[in-house]
């Protein structure tokens, strides 16, 4: 790497998810800053996120290891079947809503690795090569001394595990597009822009879950955060991607985009 370069792992979450998030994250592809996407395997419209996007070479692909099911109404369950994970799900087989609720439940370590094995090898039949692995809603707090058997599981399956890459994560950009703070910002894009016209050359991450405002993004939500907010705040994720002057940005700053694959030992 070279010594006065900034190095970005732009990566967008929930691929797979909804139609909507397909779409954004297609169109984030498109502009050429977003190299990374996470594959939520257990959700319906991962076979449409394979459709669009399994066959461009030029993005870094990774499971997004699923465990919860967050929202109140649109919710997904296992790609086993319920009664081979029982500890993993609530009475009805979908997986529970939040981490705490999933600790409550005591999962028991072998009905995850059987879980996430299933969840590879769908991500793998669909097509898509997978090169890295994280965790959505970082389930990990519900099993202790889970982070080594993901890592191992990682090195068995020839996968980057992306959980120490979190270390050089840019939150304070995420932080602007959050729907709180999009409330408090007439221009949350220049914010992002300042935020990275901070930056000092090295090796950094920015996350992102690329949607766009409409009816099916607003299905979801939850208690203290309604699907409006949810809507909203995704397709200022979006714009994290897409914005021409972010893009103009970039290009100008010299900011090189990379995958996963491509950066420094994430565990240095």
């Amino acid at each position: 790497m070279a010594a006065d370069t900034i190095r970005i792992i732009a990566r967008g979450d929930d691929a797979g998810s909804s139609v909507t998030a397909n779409r954004a994250i297609q169109e984030a592809i498109s502009c050429g800053f977003l190299r990374n996407v996470s594959l939520m395997a257990c959700c319906g419209a991962i076979e449409d996120a394979a459709d669009r996007f399994a066959p461009h070479a030029e993005v870094c692909f990774g499971l997004h290891a699923t465990l919860n099911a967050e929202w109140d109404d649109v919710r997904w369950g296992p790609v086993l079947p319920p009664e081979h994970v029982p500890s993993l799900v609530d009475r009805e087989g979908m997986f529970f809503q939040t981490v705490a609720a999933l600790a409550v439940h005591g999962p028991q370590v072998e009905e995850v690795m059987a879980e996430l094995q299933a969840q590879l090898n769908r991500l793998r039949a669909l097509g898509f090569h997978i090169s890295y692995a994280d965790m959505h809603m970082d389930f990990s707090k519900a099993i202790p001394g889970f982070e080594a058997e993901f890592d191992d599981w990682c090195s068995r399956e020839g996968l980057i595990n992306a959980i120490p890459y979190y270390r050089n994560w840019i939150t304070t950009v995420y932080a602007h597009l959050t729907p709180y703070a999009i409330e408090r910002n007439d221009d949350p894009i220049g914010a992002v822009i300042h935020e990275l016209d901070q930056l000092k050359p090295g090796e950094y991450l920015i996350v992102g879950h690329p949607a766009y405002d409409n009816a099916e993004m607003r299905n979801l939500g939850h208690a203290g955060y309604t699907g409006d907010r949810v809507s909203s705040g995704r397709h200022w994720e979006r714009l994290l991607f897409t914005d021409p002057r972010i893009l103009a940005f970039v290009q100008a700053k010299g900011i090189v985009p990379i995958r996963y694959d491509e950066a420094e030992d994430g565990s240095r």
